[in-house]
């Protein structure tokens, strides 16, 4: 089962780039990713202006707060009931993952086999 919620996506089908929005289902701070394949990189630095990497052709996943994804626009790209979801309290979102994994797996003294009398 995965711990993503894919939010809006653009396959690189008919573009150079491909693109996902998402959140993972057990973040505790209220963040989306946004993971871009295929990307060209002119300069990437750290905090530290320390150069990492330059050229084409990267994958990178941004990790960004809700309200900087929301300043980039990218909460309109996302239908309003599943931003409205993203925005809610994250314990609420965790809870909810919980719930769904629980219907999933089952107990591990859960008998599979009667248990012999003895």
């Amino acid at each position: 089962m995965s711990t993503t919620q894919t939010l809006a996506r653009h396959p690189a089908e008919d573009a150079p780039v491909a693109w996902r929005l998402y959140v993972e289902s057990f973040e505790t701070a209220r963040v989306v990713y946004l993971e871009l394949n295929g990307v060209s990189v002119e300069q990437l630095r750290t905090r530290e202006r320390e150069l990492l990497s330059e050229g084409s052709g990267v994958d990178v996943v941004l990790r960004l707060p809700i309200e900087t994804a929301q300043q980039l626009g990218l909460s309109s790209i996302v239908p309003p009931e599943s931003w409205e979801s993203v925005c809610r309290d994250k314990d609420e979102r965790i809870r909810r993952g919980i719930e769904r994994l629980r219907g999933s797996v089952t107990r591990y003294d859960d008998p599979t086999e009667p248990a012999a009398d003895e």
